[in-house]
Order: C-alpha cells, then structure tokens, then sequence
C-alpha cells in the first residue's frame, strides 16, 4: 500500500534463499511508518527519516546482491543439468517430467530436454519399466522415503541391456510439502560387469587355491593369517579356512618350527629376497617324520612396499622315500653289475657314456670317471670298431627294439669277438632315453663252435653222399632187374600178340559189311592189340641201353610238332593251350622223335590232371644255369654244369597237385595214379630215362598258385 510517502522493501533472510513479501516492507507517508507506535514530528522526524533512507539502501543492496547469488545459483544448476554425464530429471506427483538435462534427453533419443516436458516412462520406455518406475515414484510421494543406490538391470534404447545406479528422492515445495519427485540414474554396466568379473576371477582363485593339495597361505607382516585354502586348514587341524584367519603359526606348529619361519621371515622382509623349495622337516605324529618343501615370496602395494607375505608349503614325503628307494636300487643295481662277469654300459643318444662297470673299467683299462661323458671315438683308438659300435647303438634307437649282434675288438692286439645284446631305455613317458649293452666275450666259443660246425658239416656232406650213392645203387639194383624182367615179357608177348593180329585180320574179311557189331568189335580188338603193343615197347624202351640218335635241332620245331599231336585231345578235354616260348631259341642236339614222346607225354598227363577243364602252359626259354649242387652219383654230373647256356622247357597245369608223399615215386616203373586202365605206371618213367639219356634233368614240382609244373633242363 502506498500512502503518498516512501515503500521500503527489506530482505528478510529465510533457510531457502532470499524472500520478498508484503509482510517485509515498511511503509513510510504522511509522516507515518506503516507497523510502526505512532506519528513522528518535530525535529526528531528529521532524523528518522535520515534512518530509514540508509536502511532502504542497505535493503536495495541486498536484494542486489541477493539477485546475483541467485542468478549464480541458477547458473550453476544450469552448468550440472548441462553436463554432469548422469541423467537428472524432476517429475510432479503423476509422474509427468518437469525437467530433464540434457543427457536425459539425449539417453532417449530425443534433442532438447524440453521435448520430455509432460511426458511419463511410458512414452519413453517399455512397459515393465515404466510400471515399475511409476511404482517406485508413487512410493516415494506417499511415504517420503527415497531410494538410494538402487542398482537395476535395463534394456537401453539402443537396444542392449545393462545396468544403472538410480537415486530416487521426494520433490518439495518451499512449504516442504512433496509435490513430485526427482532423481537421477548413471550407466555403471562397466562397473558392475568389472565387479562380476572380479568375483568371477576371485570365486576361481579361490578354487584354485582350494583344489590344490598343497598348503597355501597369505599373512600380514606381523604373521598374522590372512586367507588360507582349504588344504592349510586340514593339515593344522582347522575346522574351516575362516577358522585361522586373524592367527598366527605360533597357534599351530611347534616352537622350533615358528621361530625359524619367523626368522626366515624377517630376513626375507629386510632383504626382498624370496623364500625358494626351502626343505624341512616335521613329526607329524610319533615315529612318522615328513618331509616338507616351502617357498614364500612378500606381497606388495601400488609403491612396491611390502604389506604381507605368501606362500606354499607342499608335503614331498613319498617324493622323498621314492628318491631314498630309487637311490638304494641303483646302488643295488650298480653291485650286481659290477660283479656281472659282462661288459656292461649304457649311453645317452649322442653316444657318451652315462654308466659302466666294473667290467668295462677292467676291460679298457680305464677308470668310471675318465668314461663318463665320453664317446667311443673319444675314448677308443680302433675308429673302425668306434664306428660299428655307434652304428648299431643308432640302429637299436631306430628300431626301438633289442637287438643281438657280433662285435669285435682287438684287446691287447688280439682279435676278440663279443655278442653284445643292445636294448633301448625308455623314460616314464615312454620316450627313448638311452641306449644299454651287455657284451660277453665269446673268442673262444665261436672258434670251439666254428670247428664243431665245419666238423659237422662233413659229416652231413659224407652221409648225404653215402646215402645217395646207396639210393643210386638200390634203383640201379632195381631198374636192371626190371630191364631184364620187361625185355623178358616183351620178347615173350610180342609174337603171340603178332599171331593174334594176323587172326584178327582173317576174321575182319570175313565179317559181312553190314555186321556193324562184328566190325565194332573187330575195331576194340585190333585197339586192345595196339595197347599191348605199346606197353611192350615202352618196356623195351625202358630197358634198351642203346644210344639215341641225336642232332642239333631247332627246338621250337620239336615243341610244335608235340603240340599238334595232342591239340585234338586237349579241345576234347576241354583244355586252354597258352604257348609262351622264347624267339630264337639256341640249337639242342636231341632225338627229336624221343622228345617229342616226352612232351605229348606230359601234355596228357596234365589233361588227365584237370578232368574238368582248365589251361596248359607250355613255356620255354634259355638262360644261364646257376646255382648247381655237383654230385658224382647222379647221371648228369659231367655234363651239367654251373655257368651252362641251357634251355628250360616248362609244362603247367591247373588241376590239383600231388601229394607230397607221393611225390618220390612218380619215377618209379608201374607206380600210377591213374584209374586200372587209365595208365601203366611206364610214361613218367619212361620220359625221365629219355631226357637222362639227353643229359638233361626231368623234375616236378606243386606250383604255389595249385597244379603242377614239370620242367626239362637240356643242354643249349
């Protein structure tokens, strides 16, 4: 109200900030101060006025500067609504933003902070979101209790999900009244996925350090436990890990025990230097002595000044024992070798020498320590002997295997032969670790055993050749008997079998042309007749001693002169022919109706062998002869010889074979395996004679692949 006079406005300070009100003026007009007890007059008046014009400038110059803190003030809201990265929003009762900063806006998608003005989370997010903000924010306007630290998994606009830290508080009026709320949410997924992995990374050490066997603990300086696993508890007895955190050793192990630790300590802390595979000993229980390795190193921070200690203590008992055993077998082990009668050593794979006895020693005249580390080359002046010592060391490494072999070596310039037996050694892995020998001198053996062998040798050679020339003498005993026996049934058969003919052809002329019976009949005699007359032949020329009549012949011609008189027979039998000879055969002086004989001979003996069918090989071919056994008792000893152009005449068939028991005496006169009337025993025989007689060999052999082979040898 102004009454003609002076308004005065005074800035009354208040908790939040600077108000201005009607209640706060002071009114001055007519001679009046409005609040004030009455009129002022007089001269006194003149002063009060002075007053209240200082105070109405004092009152002008707080308001002033009231205005300028306030306009800073707003300034520096601008400023963190502007730029603090968080996103700061302020919400009314429903929900609705008031005001948002600038990340807020940006968070959403959307470009001023001004565009968010009215709007609520479900504009702006996904339902379940936005439901739960909105239940959150009706809880704070109803109870006044914020929400601090809230920390909450979201699906982001863009799409990915991660984590925010959220602060929610109730938004008051100057009356303190709640009419809203405001807050503000930080992305903090970095943080949080660095804290799940560092309980991820914590949670794995801790099972790693747990899933040791070995006693693993960290301690302060002042030895006090910080963290043990769970090995550590068991072993002292603990209930659990936690149980020994904030103690000490000296609760734990005895007092010689913790005093040196402590010591070790100490001096570890002073010098930096670790506590490395430090062994010690400990009675666990009466008479049970472990032992102990420990290794400890300090701890230090960021300034690298030491602030704890770590370490390990592994118990290496049974290591301990296996050594002490391991030591006690090699020392067993090197006492039975050094009083092996043998040579025994063994070497790495580069050839020196890991091992020896006493043996060695005695035989090189060397001590174990001027070998050790050695070569053969190195220790040995025969090089020759070095070199087939390495090259069968490197032979056993190649094969993996133990290998027995004769090694020699002069010894005081005397020849001396050893059997060495070289094996490999392999580690635990199964990996080649080395190479071992045994050798024994076996000098005097092997020259005692070459005599008994060159002794027996003889021996054998006498008693094959008396049992050949026995052999010999009893078929020459038993072919002259037979010779004398068919030249006897020959000369005896031979005319009644003539006088037979003559009748049969008397009776052929009377037969009437029409009598086909008669004629048949007449025909199987006059065959029957032509049998008998081949037998007496054969045994005429099984016993005829006479000489052949031989010329150099073209023995390609013989052969095909063969093949056609048994080609009929061979289609009938359902045969296959396959000729394989040679071109340009040399010349053989034969009897070339005789060998003939010999090759229709074979040929049919081999249809006869395949009864159903098959094929026939005949092959020939020259060559030089090689490896020929000379014996005296045989009819071709003077003339097949080794080094003789030869050539070979071979017959294959594809029946079944002979058997091998029976294969002696297909030679012999009348032995057959024929059916009674098929054959007369003569043909092999006969045709064995005749190539003798060529001073050629005859032999038959089973062919691997079935059937048999029967081959000629003659002389080129």
């Amino acid at each position: 109200m102004i009454f003609g006079g002076t308004v005065v406005l005074m800035n009354v300070p208040s908790d939040r900030g600077v108000r201005i009100g009607v209640g706060a003026a002071v009114l001055v007009a007519g001679g009046y101060l409005a609040g004030g007890r009455g009129r002022m007059g007089g001269s006194g008046g003149g002063s009060s006025v002075t007053r209240l014009v200082e105070i109405n400038r004092d009152l002008e110059k707080q308001l002033r500067e009231g205005r300028e803190s306030h306009r800073k003030l707003e300034h520096y809201f601008e400023m963190l609504m502007a730029n603090v990265p968080a996103n700061i929003y302020f919400k009314d009762r429903e929900s609705r933003f008031l005001r948002v900063n600038q990340s807020m806006a940006t968070y959403v998608g959307r470009g001023h902070p001004e565009d968010l003005v009215g709007k609520t989370d479900h504009d702006l997010f996904g339902k379940e979101h936005a439901d739960q903000a909105r239940a959150d924010e009706m809880k704070i306007v109803k109870t006044g209790i914020p929400i601090d630290g809230l920390i909450e998994r979201e699906n982001f606009p863009n799409g990915k999900t991660g984590w925010v830290l959220t602060n929610k508080m109730p938004f008051r009026d100057h009356e303190g009244h709640i009419i809203g709320t405001f807050g503000m949410s930080s992305d903090v997924s970095t943080l949080v996925q660095a804290q799940h992995d560092l309980e991820r990374e914590r949670n794995m050490l801790r099972s790693l350090i747990d899933g040791f066997p070995d006693k693993i603990f960290a301690r302060d300086l002042e030895r006090h436990y910080l963290t043990v696993n769970k090995a550590m508890a068991e072993w002292v007895g603990a209930k659990s890990p936690e149980e020994m955190i904030g103690k000490t050793p000296g609760d734990y192990f005895p007092e010689m025990v913790v005093r040196t630790g402590k010591e070790e300590d100490l001096r570890m802390i002073a010098t930096g230097d670790p506590v490395l595979n430090r062994e010690w000993q400990l009675e666990l229980r009466k008479g049970d002595l472990h032992y102990f390795v420990t290794t400890k190193v300090l701890l230090r921070d960021a300034d690298g000044k030491p602030w704890g200690i770590i370490g390990m203590d592994r118990d290496v008992t049974e290591q301990r024992r296996a050594q002490e055993k391991a030591i006690q077998a090699e020392q067993r082990m090197q006492e039975m070798i050094d009083n092996s009668p043998a040579v025994i050593s063994m070497k790495d794979l580069k050839g020196r020498y890991l091992m020896v006895n006493r043996g060695f020693e005695a035989l090189f005249a060397l001590e174990r320590k001027d070998v050790l580390g050695f070569t053969d080359h190195q220790l040995m002046g025969d090089k020759a002997a070095a070199d087939k010592f390495r090259k069968h060391d490197l032979l056993v490494a190649e094969r993996g295997e133990a290998l027995q072999m004769d090694e020699e070596l002069y010894v005081d310039n005397e020849p001396r032969t050893y059997v060495s037996v070289k094996f490999p050694l392999l580690d635990l892995r199964g990996e080649l670790k080395a190479i071992g020998t045994i050798s024994t001198d076996i000098t005097d053996r092997k020259a005692a055993e070459q005599s008994m062998h060159r002794l027996n040798d003889d021996l054998i050679h006498a008693n094959e050749d008396l049992r050949a020339a026995q052999e010999q003498l009893i078929q020459a005993e038993k072919m002259e008997s037979v010779g004398r026996l068919a030249a006897g049934v020959a000369h005896e058969v031979k005319n009644p079998l003539a006088m037979i003919g003559m009748g049969i052809e008397l009776l052929a002329r009377r037969v009437p042309a029409d009598d086909a019976q008669g004629l048949e009949t007449i025909e199987r005699m006059k065959r029957g007749i032509d049998r008998a007359k081949k037998i007496v032949k054969g045994l005429v020329d099984y016993s005829s001693a006479r000489q052949l009549s031989v010329e150099p012949k073209d023995i390609t011609e013989v052969i095909t002169d063969a093949i056609a008189l048994v080609e009929y027979p061979l289609r009938q039998g359902r045969v296959k022919l396959i000729k394989d000879i040679e071109h340009e055969l040399p010349p053989v002086s034969v009897d070339s109706t005789k060998l003939e004989q010999v090759l229709v001979n074979l040929m049919i003996n081999a249809m006869h062998a395949m009864p159903a069918g098959g094929t026939l090989t005949l092959r020939a071919y020259s060559q030089i002869l090689s490896g020929v056994r000379r014996d005296e008792g045989l009819r071709t000893a003077g003339h097949l010889r080794e080094g003789d152009r030869i050539v070979k005449i071979e017959v294959d068939d594809t029946g079944t074979g002979i058997d091998e028991a029976i294969m002696s005496k297909l030679f012999d006169p009348f032995f057959t395996t024929k059916p009674t009337g098929t054959g007369t025993g003569l043909g092999l025989a006969v045709c064995r004679k005749i190539v003798e007689l060529h001073n050629g060999t005859l032999e038959l052999e089973n062919l691997p692949a079935g059937g048999v082979r029967a081959s000629i040898t003659l002389k080129a």
